[in-house]
């Protein structure tokens, strides 16, 4: 079984979403503690980093629950 992909859509768009809003914080928090003048760079480095260890992590649990459910219904169907 696959997930919709409008259900796709919004768990990935919500983890983009809270991604970039973490990194945000971050890179706003060490830029002020550091006193960097350009903080810029500081915060997209981070938003970027955080949103790509998030995506990938998503995508792996996204596939393994579609795996899980797939073998769930095929043990169900044997029974």
């Amino acid at each position: 079984m696959r997930f919709s992909n409008k259900t796709r859509a919004l768990i990935y768009t919500s983890v983009i979403l809270l991604s970039s809003y973490i990194g945000y914080l971050l890179g706003n928090t060490f830029c002020i503690v550091s006193n960097d003048g350009n903080c810029l760079n500081s915060v997209l480095t981070y938003m970027g980093a955080i949103n790509l260890f998030n995506l990938v992590g998503v995508y792996i649990l996204v596939n393994l629950s579609e795996k899980s459910i797939t073998e769930w219904n095929q043990n169900s169907e044997e029974e």
